[in-house]
């Protein structure tokens, strides 16, 4: 059964990487050292490199470490951490013999510069390792790379699966994890009910939308975006504020518009106002008027007098009063009202 579909799996001999540094010996030749080469070999963990060794990979696949590393790069330094990408591993077989690997990905604390291979002679075994499988890594990375990365320490492996035989983009990416448990195994991690793979390394967390990967913050679930990703959310906020503002200019402009509407019927309800004060003290006017004439009717009938009577009826009849109310004040006829106004 392939490794790939395992809940466990616990090897019979776990290699312990010492955590010392050897002379550069014969007794310590590296197994990269071509045979031909005896002796004044290069150090360099990347020197003779074979043709399948040569990095960085290209492709689907280094787009894809290139995404991951951008996408978590932020928040892993917030916690000194850093992913070292297609760097060599250095370790040391069962006879204790140097050799390399080149993870994809390898967690590590922040240094700077970063180091050049990571080697487990000086380091501990890294809490981490991401593989992005390729058309020639497919079975290496699900089967032979889970009991050796276990016999080396490492506590978490990440598969990424992404990438067909035919060099195509895998729908829907599928994701491998294994991590060490306290019984000291090797087990398959399942993805929660909302589809992530918790990675308590990082603090982040990890899932799939058909060829998208998707990494959130493991307390908050805040999505992580790339630079391109930030870049449209920032146009679009900056789109969002944009439209508010001329919302809240259009609001303004139409507050306004109320503001001096009201202010125009404040100022015609004062003239309306105004005006029937005026009125009212035209009538109040009036009133006075008639009653002042309606006191000299009063005199002048009650002396009796012909002519006064006569006068007041023709000042009445100048206020515009009617004939009945004349006369019924004077207490002259209407014929000889009529007669006053010449009608």
């Amino acid at each position: 059964m392939p490794y790939a579909q395992l809940e466990s799996y616990e090897p019979k001999i776990v290699l312990k990487p010492p955590l010392r540094v050897l002379k550069n010996t014969q007794q310590d030749r590296p197994s990269w050292i071509p045979a031909h080469i005896t002796e004044n070999w290069d150090p360099c963990p990347f020197a003779y490199q074979t043709e399948e060794e040569l990095m960085p990979a290209g492709g689907l696949h280094g787009q894809l470490l290139t995404y991951i590393a951008e996408v978590v790069r932020a928040p892993l330094e917030k916690q000194g951490l850093m992913l070292l990408v297609d760097t060599f591993l250095l370790y040391r077989d069962a006879k204790q013999t140097r050799r390399r690997i080149g993870p994809d990905l390898l967690l590590m604390e922040n240094t700077f510069p970063a180091p050049s291979a990571y080697d487990l002679d000086i380091r501990p075994p890294p809490r981490c390792v991401v593989e992005t499988t390729s058309p020639k890594s497919h079975i290496k990375d699900l089967e032979d790379n889970v009991p050796f990365y276990f016999s080396l320490g490492i506590e978490t492996y990440l598969v990424i699966d992404a990438i067909t035989p035919k060099k195509k983009l895998r729908e829907p990416i599928n994701l491998h994890l294994w991590r060490r448990t306290r019984g000291k195994a090797y087990k398959k991690i399942k993805a929660d009910s909302a589809g992530y793979f918790k990675l308590p390394e990082m603090n982040l967390k990890i899932t799939t939308q058909q060829q998208r990967l998707i990494f959130a913050d493991a307390v908050t679930g805040e999505i992580l975006r790339d630079s391109g990703q930030l870049g449209e959310a920032l146009e679009e906020a900056e789109k969002r504020a944009k439209a508010e503002a001329q919302r809240a200019d259009t609001e303004a402009q139409r507050a306004d518009t109320e503001a001096q509407r009201a202010d125009t019927e404040t100022q015609r309800a004062d003239t309306e106002t105004q005006r029937a004060d005026t009125e009212a003290q035209r009538a109040d006017t009036e009133a006075q008027r008639a009653k002042v004439v309606e006191k000299q009717a009063e005199i002048a009938f009650s002396e009796g007098g012909q002519k006064e009577r006569l006068i007041i009826a023709r000042n009445l009849l100048a206020t515009g009063l009617e004939l009945d109310i004349i006369a019924k004040t004077t207490g002259l006829s209407t014929n000889d009202i009529t007669a006053l106004s010449g009608k």
